[in-house]
This record gives structure tokens, sequence and C-alpha cells, in this order.
């Protein structure tokens, strides 16, 4: 008996250079990139003098500063 592979439409494949997830299911590196961008989105935060409100905005800014920092090197 041969056991088949189904794959799921909404589930995206590995390939190869593709981090292994760990056991929780998260890839690695996703916790310590989730770490650097909420830490630079604290830092846009204070700079704007800490007003409330825009949680997402910083955050996604942080990302696209970090992704750009990244690509540069």
């Amino acid at each position: 008996m041969t056991k088949d592979t189904i794959s799921h439409p909404a589930t995206p494949a590995m390939s190869a250079g593709t981090s292994k997830a760990s056991p929780n299911g998260a890839k690695a590196g996703s916790l310590e990139q989730a770490s650097k961008s909420a830490r630079r989105a604290y830092e846009l935060y204070e700079q704007r003098g800490r007003q409330d409100g825009r949680a997402l905005e910083d955050w996604l800014k942080a990302e696209r500063q970090l992704v750009g920092a990244a690509s540069r090197s």
C-alpha cells in the first residue's frame, strides 16, 4: 500500500532554501524578525512623541525599513 500525498492549495509548499518550521509551526527566524520589527516600531512611536492610534502604521514602516536594510546588505 502506498501513501498518496495530497496538496492543499491554501498551504504553501516549502522549497529548497526555505527555512525549516519549528515544532510550534513558526518558521525559524520569524520570531527574531518580529522582535526586530517590534523594537523598530516602538522607536518610531517614540520619535512621533508617543502618539497613540498609529501602531499598525509604525509596524508596517518598521518592516519596510528592515526589509530595505536587509536588501542593501
